[in-house]
């Protein structure tokens, strides 16, 4: 029986992530589909894609506006109202840093670095703070380790005499960490 179990939660394990996944982007793609369907439909100028269609126009026309000096300014004033919300600000705000951390000009998953620790067992994580004076103690750096096989992890304070860079792309990075190390870097 608890073979069972085990096999039925293997099972699960590999099924959920695909099966939300594509849940999430199915239910996106109905509810921007769905905004713009009425109306146009009554017009005659409806036809299916076009919401998301509409939804690729707005990302690329927000983009554009946010790389000019005014569209900046406008942006970063209404971020300010919504980072004052209570609750809401505070979740906008983790949004906005996570995904602003694997831009190109922020640090955040940049570097990726190899962890030795006493008893010859080494990490793999990314060096996220080498220089907060508020939690790191002194010769301490935040590294973050994330899980594999998912993205969820955990951050750890290490001596920075501990950390090694790895000269690797983030994207490698986060490719053979994710994948438990089954992820072949290019050589």
């Amino acid at each position: 029986m608890k073979k069972i179990a085990r096999i039925f939660l293997k099972g699960l394990l590999v099924l959920a992530p695909v099966v939300v996944t594509i849940f999430i982007a199915y239910k996106s793609y109905q509810i921007i589909d769905g905004i713009f369907s009425g109306p146009l439909i009554e017009a005659g100028l409806y036809f299916p894609g076009l919401g998301l269609l509409v939804a690729v126009a707005l990302i690329f026309s927000a983009g554009l506006l946010a790389s000019y000096w005014l569209g900046g300014r406008v942006i970063g004033y209404f971020e300010s109202l919504l980072l004052r919300l209570p609750l809401l600000g505070t979740i906008y705000g983790v949004i906005k840093d996570t995904a602003s951390s694997f831009g190109s000009h922020k640090k955040g998953f940049g570097q990726l670095v190899r962890v030795r620790v006493p008893g010859g067992i080494e990490f793999l994580g990314f060096l996220t703070n080498d220089s907060d004076p508020v939690f790191l103690g002194k010769d301490q750096v935040a590294v973050y380790y994330m899980q594999s096989m998912q993205w969820a992890g955990n951050l750890v304070l290490v001596p920075r005499a501990w950390i090694e860079p790895v000269d690797v792309s983030t994207e490698e990075a986060l490719k053979f960490i994710a994948s438990a190390g089954m992820f072949k870097g290019k050589t």
